[in-house]
């Protein structure tokens, strides 16, 4: 017996295009030219909102760095209509309720030059040979749908380049960790795997550094294996990428990196120690809890970060010492540069609110928070262990309201922390240690030392630097600095620190020249300073892991 099929059902079961996949498709596909790269073409998959409109918000401000979506062009929607008007970075999509869309745009502004000292992370960087982009200033999201589930896909490779991203190996990932991704290309990456605790660990390297690609990838391996010891933590997939910053040829040093989802991405002059570097890679792997999954996070971020960044800071320490690459005696350096820079620091007592608003806008506030997280970190660590604590929130969010912050989740679980010991530290009033602290390797004296100060200014013009004031009661001038002098490169120096002589080249009329003097002011400073007892040993080790 035959049965008629309703006419619904057939259009159904023949004609009808496949309802979306749940979430948010992404697809990221770098197009090259005869000169090389012209642009990065990114498509989103989605389906609609049920009542018709979605927005669709793109690119704005991170990082201190605002108009991102000024760099994203060529956006059309398929399966919908983009209507006019309304904010710059938004765009409305009217559709059919629930009908699948396909958003398309383009990334075709290139970057003028390589990254510099100075670059600005969020801006995505795009040059003939490679690109290294951060999701933030990239990948478009969908308002009230961030944490719906995303996946990630790369389309085809221009013909010798290869491409990699941190969402490569995630397992699972929402809209919004996919906007705080990294993915870079090239023609001249150098790809490394390890594998910790059954899982891969990536490193992607461009350009030449003074460590080969397999010192840093058994740094990195190291130290993720030390930090997930450290929580009692699985092992998951890790991807680190780092780009060569230029501006070391005249002296510049500097590096920096981002917790991403599923990693980290570096940058650094060539100039960098490893030291540095593996601190770093340290500080940042630690974001996976702090700043990560121990809850959630303030609003703005800066609010907290003298939790997730400062406490990271001081687990940072613990974690090398137990990975092997830090010994007693270079943790107990590590501490005192900390000490010596918290005291000298013209933000020390600054109000709290104060460092977070100028947060990305002024070096000396920046470093403060996290200077400021970490001596409290260590002030409380000697009434009781702040990795039990740590530990403890990682292990069992459960206990916590689901809206509470990291900060509030630790003042919690971490009693001797009263809410007028904190806010105390929030107001600026300083942090002084326990002499005993460290009562296994040796103790904390208090020491005065003149104050750091260059004794100079200098200004930029045309890609110039000159100096533009030299304070003529200063050893900088006794040395023979003058105003107009062109700053060539800094052979040696220490900032903060004013028993380390300056040795910088300069130029004049007269031609190049080398001077030294110590960076001194009348002012005196009183800091701490951990002295390290002759034979420490095991007991000591034991004490700075954390155990």
């Amino acid at each position: 017996m035959t049965r008629a099929v309703p006419a619904a059902l057939a259009l159904l079961l023949i004609g009808a295009a496949p309802a979306p996949p749940a979430g948010v498709e992404y697809a990221m596909t770098p197009m090259t030219g005869a000169n090389g790269l012209a642009a990065i073409d990114i498509t989103l998959r989605f389906a609609g909102d049920a009542d018709g409109t979605t927005v669709v918000e793109l690119p704005n401000a991170w990082a201190g760095s605002d108009k991102l979506y000024e760099a994203i062009g060529d956006l059309t929607a398929e399966g919908g209509r983009i209507a006019g008007g309304g904010a710059p970075d938004k765009r409305r999509i009217d559709h059919a309720p629930g009908a699948p869309i396909t958003l398309r745009y383009r990334i075709a502004k290139l970057t003028a030059a390589d990254p510099a000292v100075e670059y600005e992370k969020a801006r995505p960087v795009l040059r003939p040979n490679f690109f290294y982009i951060h999701g933030e200033g990239a990948l478009a999201t969908l308002e009230g749908r961030l944490a719906e589930p995303a996946r990630f896909r790369w389309g085809p490779a221009p013909a010798g380049w290869r491409v990699a991203g941190s969402l490569d190996s995630a397992p699972r990932f929402t809209v919004n960790d996919a906007a705080q991704g990294i993915f870079i290309g090239g023609t001249d990456l150098r790809i490394a795997s390890r594998d910790v605790g059954g899982q891969k660990v990536t490193t992607v390297l461009r350009g030449r550094f003074p460590y080969s690609d397999v010192e840093f990838a058994d740094a990195l391996a190291k130290v993720i294996a030390a930090s997930n010891a450290y929580w009692q933590a699985p092992a998951v997939p890790y991807f680190v990428p780092m780009i060569p910053l230029t501006g070391w040829e005249t002296g510049a040093m500097s590096y920096g990196g981002t917790g991403r989802t599923g990693g980290f991405a570096l940058a650094a002059t060539p100039n960098v120690p490893m030291t540095d570097i593996v601190r770093l890679l340290a500080h940042e792997y630690g974001h996976r809890w702090l700043g990560g999954s121990l809850g959630p996070l303030a609003r703005p971020d800066a609010a907290e970060y003298w939790f997730t960044e400062g406490f990271n800071d001081f687990v940072t320490n613990s974690v090398l010492v137990r990975a092997g690459l830090r010994d007693e005696k270079e943790a107990a350096a590590a501490l005192n540069e900390l000490f010596l820079r918290y005291a000298s620091s013209p933000a020390r007592t600054k109000p709290y609110a104060a460092l977070a608003e100028s947060f990305w806008q002024d070096g000396d506030a920046q470093q403060q928070v996290y200077d400021r997280g970490n001596m409290l970190a260590l002030a409380l660590d000697s009434q009781a262990s702040v990795r039990a604590a740590l530990v403890q929130m990682a292990q069992h969010p459960g206990r916590f309201a689901p809206g509470e912050t990291q900060a509030g989740r630790f003042l919690r679980v971490f009693p001797a922390l009263t809410p007028a010991r904190r806010d105390a530290m929030l107001a600026g009033t300083p942090v002084d240690l326990l002499g005993n602290l460290f009562y296994a390797c040796g103790p904390l004296r208090w020491q005065e030392q003149p104050r750091y100060e260059s004794g100079y200014s200098a200004e930029e013009k045309d890609g110039v630097l000159r100096f533009e004031t030299v304070d003529t009661a200063s050893p900088a001038w006794a040395a023979g600095l003058r105003p107009g002098m062109r700053y060539v490169r800094r052979e040696s120096f220490k900032y903060g620190d004013s028993r380390v002589p300056i040795v910088m080249r300069v130029a004049d009329e007269q031609g190049e020249r080398v001077l030294s003097w110590l960076p001194r002011s009348e002012e005196r400073v009183r800091f701490q300073q951990f002295e390290l007892k002759p034979k420490a040993g095991a007991a000591c080790r034991k004490r700075l892991a954390g155990n």
